[in-house]
Parts: structure tokens; sequence; C-alpha cells
């Protein structure tokens, strides 16, 4: 499972550092969220309050990107860089078989 927790925060990484180009940002995001609804048909992830927690921070991160992405005069891309930085130290701490 890290290996899918780790591509999904690979995949923010990347749609941060293409933030200033829309359409790519978005792509990446879309496949990060790909990610993780694949995440959760393979593993039980509502039973796993490690996986749970990860997979909710994900989708606040989503929400501030896109809303960031959407604004015609975004200013909390240092806000979105943060929460992405508290999902890699998130996944930092979780168990190492998952």
């Amino acid at each position: 499972m890290n290996n899918w927790t780790n591509e999904i925060i690979n995949r923010l990484d990347t749609a941060y550092n293409a933030r200033f180009e829309k359409e790519k940002s978005l792509v990446f995001l879309n496949d990060a969220y790909q990610n993780l609804l694949f995440l959760k048909l393979k593993y039980a992830i509502d039973e796993d309050a490690e996986l749970s927690n990860f997979a909710t921070s994900f989708m606040e991160v989503r929400d501030l990107f896109i809303n960031e992405l959407s604004d015609r005069y975004p200013e909390n891309y240092a806000q979105v860089a943060c929460q992405i930085q508290e999902l890699h130290d998130l996944n930092g701490h979780m168990s190492p078989n998952i």
C-alpha cells in the first residue's frame, strides 16, 4: 500500500510543480485521485485509521488545490505546499506494511 500512497504524493508534487499550467495540474490531480480510488477498492481504507486519515488529508489538499487553480488570482499556493508537506510527513509515519 505504501507504493500507492507514495504515488499519490508524487502526483500531488508534480501537480504543484505545474501549478501555473492549470490543465497539466488538473491532469496530475486527477491521476492522484484515481490512485486513491484504486487504493480504496483494493484495501479496506475505512477500517484502517492511518489510511483513512491519509485519504481525508489528500481530499482536503486536492480540494484546496482545485480552488486555487480555478481562482483568477490564486494566493494560497503556499498553503497547498504546506498541506502537501503534511501528507509527506503523514506518509512517512505510516506503518511499513501499508
